[in-house]
């Protein structure tokens, strides 16, 4: 069974079949082999797999990112940002970094917030002077972002899996996520320095005023939704519904840019990424399962540990393991499929299933930079109409600085 598992999907892969279906074949083909497996069994876990009510959460934070870009409320936070930092050095980069952390503490989705940014953004940075390939690099940086601050779907994905508390993960990928984008501006700022990139005109207090007061009601969104799930008052999946709901009232009534025609839009346009991001969970589910049913964590586990006991070295391989990983998977499959196997080795060394889950959220981030998964990358590379190559290269020193971040998030809580 492993090595129909491994090799199946693997040749599968090779032959471009998509990540869900390479999944879920190679699941039910060992199991049709292995010859004590029914099939059934594979549909059942199928459906089990998405029978979550914290699952519940990913649909309602697409939707609500989604309302945010047809109700005026992506306009408002961009236009914030620009009364905020974009009278810096490389004003307009520090615009994008800004506007992709709040974009994200209510979409969760870096996806969304690629494309939603990347389209406003990135055309203004190549007028201003910006290369096309930094422009797409720095908006993919940002909007990976949305991967570590809450209400991220990978955290809840990693909460589900690893039964932890998703209100503990949302508490400290909040404050990472916000360390990363304090650096993520200053590397920003430097970069603009280095290479005479300009700054925005400055605005004046009333202008900084008035684009406060346009934007306060949706800053409120992210505040209100993670106030509630980190004190008890709703829960991740409910916080979810709030934000919908928010969103709607923003955009039809306070604002009055969300038509019944753009809700229809948002509607289809979230659909189409929450039937992708639930078909990859889904088969995962199954592909985990089968890895579990085979014996393989225990496997793992046992050669891990015959390696080194040291908490140390053990989070040296998950990183190795999960910044190759983010190369060439998903990263919502490979949480389901990968967190099993590993959980267990972290707990008998004695780290914390929270900072292991932050960890490899981190290193998942990373992928969506780095072909040829990449799908951040891809995506504004896409918008910003220039070869992969090109974005590719200018994204290295900003990778760079992720891998500082992501060692510095692994190894100082052992400092302390």
């Amino acid at each position: 069974m492993p090595v129909i598992l491994g090799g199946g999907f693997a040749a599968l892969l090779l032959i471009g079949a998509p990540v869900a279906i390479a999944i879920g074949a190679a699941s039910l083909l060992s199991m049709w082999l292995s010859g004590g497996i029914p099939l059934e069994i594979g549909a059942q876990r199928l459906v089990a797999g998405l029978r979550s009510f914290p699952l519940m959460a990913i649909p309602l934070f697409v939707m609500a990112g989604a309302l945010m870009n047809s109700g005026g409320i992506t306009r408002r936070l961009i236009d914030f940002a620009y009364a905020a930092v974009g009278s810096i050095r490389g004003g307009l980069a520090a615009v994008n970094i800004l506007t992709n952390m709040i974009f994200g503490g209510i979409s969760g989705s870096s996806v969304a917030d690629a494309s939603a940014t990347g389209k406003i953004l990135i055309p203004q940075m190549v007028a201003r002077g910006y290369p096309a390939g930094f422009a797409a690099a720095l908006t993919a940086l940002a909007s990976t972002i949305a991967v570590i601050i809450p209400p991220s779907i990978n955290l809840i994905i990693y909460g589900v899996t690893a039964e932890v508390s998703i209100g503990s993960l949302f508490f400290w990928g909040l404050y990472i996520g916000l360390g990363f984008g304090a650096v993520y501006i200053l590397t920003a700022y430097v970069i603009a320095r280095v290479k005479g990139y300009p700054a925005e005109d400055r605005v004046s207090s009333r202008q900084l005023l008035r684009s406060t007061k346009d934007a306060l009601l949706a800053l409120l969104i992210p505040i209100v939704v993670l106030g509630g799930i980190r004190f008890g008052v709703f829960t991740a999946t409910e916080g979810g519904a709030v934000a919908v709901l928010i969103a709607l009232i923003l955009g039809g009534l306070v604002y009055r840019e969300l038509t019944w025609g753009r809700i229809k839009h948002a509607m289809t346009e979230s659909l189409m990424l929450i039937a992708a991001i639930m078909l990859i969970i889904s088969m995962a589910q199954l592909y985990s399962w089968a890895l579990v049913t085979g014996g393989i964590p225990s496997l793992i586990a046992d050669f891990v540990l015959g390696i080194s006991a040291n908490p140390v070295v053990i989070l040296l391989v998950v990183n190795v393991l999960f910044l190759f990983i983010g190369m060439v998977l998903e990263g919502n499959a490979a949480i389901i499929i990968f967190t099993p196997i590993l959980l267990p080795v972290a707990v008998a060394v004695g780290i914390d299933p929270i900072h292991l889950g932050l960890i490899i959220v981190i290193n998942l981030a990373i992928g969506l930079l780095t072909p040829p998964v990449g799908i951040s990358l891809l995506i504004t590379t896409r918008i910003a109409g220039v070869p992969l190559h090109e974005s590719a290269r200018a994204a290295l020193p900003l990778l760079g600085v992720a891998l500082g971040l992501l060692a510095a998030v692994t190894y100082i809580p052992f400092l302390f």
